[in-house]
């Protein structure tokens, strides 16, 4: 919670620090399993890839970020960051591109210089997180650390490290990132299953762009489960497909012939109708001076969040409705 703020207890809240440790405990089995044969000796000249630079810069980052609240005494500013590292960075992203290298996909080279990456960034995730998790952060690097049993509270703090730094590839990682995010919300709104291949073609406006896509193509072909990924300069847009922006970038994703277009339609708009209703109906409770005046305020806050997740889905559902009607015509 803030600084000088006290919020309820919720059960909800500690249900969410639990499958927190258990996303902590599940990225530890990775970690472990992938280092069993790691060689530090053999990796001095192994280059990095895209993610492993881009870990590198993030983590860099949050022990900034730590640090600095830290020694201003805001620590649940400090909190935040070591959690939003691990969670949305570190096992949302770097682990689920380093897989496929750790599971036979990559080179040898490749997985050495993720071994290597990882060999860094888990002990010093580890010592940004022991403020905050004693317990778990000291089994976890005893374990790591095998047959040296210093505790973790013994060794040095992070600091941050210049040449971890690294604009370039964060910027890059960000749009192959947004690129695979947006494969995925197009799943989700048209409702195309995970397992269900897809063809996605990319037209870039120039040739830098072409050349950054298809150098690090794997990673957006395994994380949006794509069988194929064409990139052209100023592409036609075919017929039959959902489109997506990312930047000056134009995704099209074929659904005619995956997505039933008439049953879709008719599902989004009887959902379109339900949601509408409920938000006419949380509208009204918010626009009622009674009801303003006696409720708790917990409970108008309520109201409130509900009001903006009723108009958020009604955005979604009426969006994909036009696509979709548009492709029917």
């Amino acid at each position: 919670t803030a600084q000088g703020r006290d919020v309820r207890l919720s059960p909800e809240r500690i249900e969410g620090y639990k499958f927190f440790v258990n996303k902590i405990w599940n990225a530890s089995k990775l970690t472990f399993a992938n280092l069993d044969d790691f060689d530090e000796t053999a990796t001095a000249e192994v280059a990095d890839s895209l993610a492993d630079l881009w870990i590198k810069a993030r983590l860099n980052k949050a022990v900034e970020d730590v640090t600095t609240a830290l020694d201003e005494y805001r620590f649940n500013d400090a909190a935040a960051a070591v959690y939003r590292f691990i969670w949305h960075e570190l096992c949302d992203w770097y682990l689920e591109l380093s897989k496929p290298v750790f599971y036979g996909k990559g080179s040898a080279e490749q997985k050495q210089a993720a071994q290597k990456t990882l060999g860094v960034v888990f002990p010093t995730m580890l010592k940004l997180l022991h403020p905050f998790m004693p317990f778990l952060t000291e089994e976890l690097w005893q374990v790591f650390h095998g047959d040296d049993k210093n505790s973790i509270m013994i060794s040095r703090f992070p600091a941050v490290c210049s040449e971890w730094k690294n604009d370039a590839a964060e910027k890059e990682m960000e749009t192959i990132m947004d690129m695979i995010t947006a494969v995925r919300n197009i799943r989700g709104e048209m409702r195309i299953a995970p397992s269900q291949k897809l063809d996605v073609l990319m037209s870039t406006v120039d040739e830098k762009t072409q050349k950054m896509v298809e150098k690090h193509k794997d990673y957006i072909l395994n994380l949006a489960n794509l069988e194929s990924l064409t990139v052209e300069i100023n592409a036609v847009e075919p017929k039959g497909v959902a489109t997506a922006v990312v930047g000056s970038t134009k995704l099209f994703v074929p659904i005619v012939g995956i997505v039933d277009l008439s049953g879709e339609i008719a599902r989004l708009e009887k959902e379109l109708a339900k949601i509408s209703k409920d938000l006419q109906q949380s509208s009204k409770k918010l626009a009622n001076r009674d009801f303003m005046s006696k409720a708790a305020p917990d409970i108008i806050q309520k109201e409130e969040d509900k009001v903006k997740d009723f108009q958020k889905k009604h955005t979604t559902l009426e969006n994909a409705l036009k696509k979709l009607k548009g492709m029917s015509a």
